[in-house]
């Protein structure tokens, strides 16, 4: 090998190094996926909902501490109005949360400004 070569190499090689960029945080916010909610509708069918909970990196370590719980009711129409409630620590600096039932479609999203809220959704599924 030419001494021309290796000193291209080496030079390429340098660049390449140095032309890596740098690990950056681009983290806006941090998802929590809560356990799914089993729920029984007034006929009998069992369902489940999901929630998604996004918070501040900043209170990751306070996920731990979101409780929910979700009721039924018939909805007027033959199907079933299902109430979620998420409850938010005092100390989180607000969320957003999305529920869904994945196998009839429906979902619905809130937000909160601060701590200390219960955010309450509602799904309405077409069976009862």
């Amino acid at each position: 090998m030419s001494k021309r070569v290796i000193v291209v190499s080496g030079v390429a090689a340098v660049l390449m190094v140095l032309g890596v960029p740098g690990v950056a945080s681009a983290n806006v916010a941090w998802c929590v996926s809560d356990p799914p909610i089993p729920v029984v509708t007034p006929g009998g069918h069992n369902l489940t909902v999901n929630n998604m909970i996004y918070l501040s990196p900043a209170d990751r370590h306070i996920a731990k501490q979101i409780t929910d719980d979700a009721t039924t009711a018939p909805d007027g129409r033959g199907g079933t109005l299902i109430t979620v409630h998420v409850h938010l620590p005092a100390t989180a600096h607000g969320g957003h949360v999305v529920s869904n039932n994945f196998r009839y479609r429906v979902s619905d999203s809130d937000s909160a400004p601060g701590g200390g809220t219960v955010l309450t959704l509602r799904l309405d599924v077409p069976i009862s």
